[in-house]
């Protein structure tokens, strides 16, 4: 499978299940792991979400950019599991287009507010998270060893 169709495959399944954790390392080195709505871009090898500056996962990841992310979908036995590289967005028509899809995403919720909007901790920031390594694992109707359980990018 040639990387453009994985990568598709990949972020297909990522607007499907958009709730990840995010992990990230404290300052001391023990691990740190956030669930985070993401959203992934349509002509980049990124995704993307959104917090506030004085949360833990973004005091991390701005002291330590590599980051990983695990998606799972009980319901299709399936998980992904990606890392890469955390950075803040600043380029105003990539904010315009997340915003808006995470709007889309959840816009027929009656009282729907990222659970982040609850928390006081600073100024909003929409962190990017370039995609250096994924690996989606499909595992309902695979049997033992089966060489199509995983597509790797």
């Amino acid at each position: 499978m040639d990387a453009d169709k994985t990568y598709s495959e990949i972020f297909t399944y990522i607007d499907q299940n958009p709730l990840a954790t995010l992990s990230t390392i404290n300052l001391d080195g023990s691990p740190h792991g956030a669930v985070v709505f993401i959203c992934a871009d349509d002509r980049r090898r990124v995704v993307y979400f959104l917090t506030k500056v004085g949360t833990q996962k973004y005091k991390n990841l701005a002291e330590r950019e590599r980051v990983s992310l695990t998606v799972v979908n009980p319901q299709e036995n399936s998980t992904l599991q990606a890392n890469g590289r955390a950075f803040a967005v600043r380029d105003p028509e990539i904010l315009d287009m997340v915003t808006k899809k995470i709007t889309r995403a959840h816009a027929t919720a009656v009282d729907w507010l990222p659970p982040i909007a609850k928390v006081r901790a600073g100024a909003y920031v929409i962190v990017g998270v370039e995609i250096w390594h994924a690996r989606l694992a499909r595992f309902k109707g695979m049997t033992i060893g089966d060489e199509h359980i995983f597509t790797q990018a």
